[in-house]
């Protein structure tokens, strides 16, 4: 069975824009299911599947867009890691070549 929750400690902590909020751990949960049609559009349109996972990172954790493109890939990829359990694995990573 899945987990629904998962809290990642990022190995570089990445702050806001104006620097008032640091984010040191991401907490993901389980997306719901227009988080994950929103997902799928955005891969959709752009065919590049980072994209579209930063967008569901953002949905499932709430912290915004330009926050997380400064995320460490190392970080990144730990995230997408727990996200890709709860979609079809066989769409979602068909743009990633």
């Amino acid at each position: 069975m899945l987990e629904t929750t998962k809290t990642i400690v990022l190995n570089t902590p990445i702050e806001s824009n104006d620097g008032k909020v640091r984010y040191e751990q991401i907490d993901l949960k389980e997306p719901v299911l227009i988080q994950v049609e929103q997902f799928y559009e955005a891969q959709n349109k752009s065919n590049h599947s980072i994209a579209a996972m930063r967008l569901l990172i953002s949905l499932v954790s709430e912290i915004p867009e330009p926050v997380l493109k400064k995320m460490a890939i190392s970080d990144f990829h730990k995230c997408q890691e727990f996200l890709l359990g709860f979609l079809d694995s066989k769409r979602s990573m068909a743009g990633n070549n």
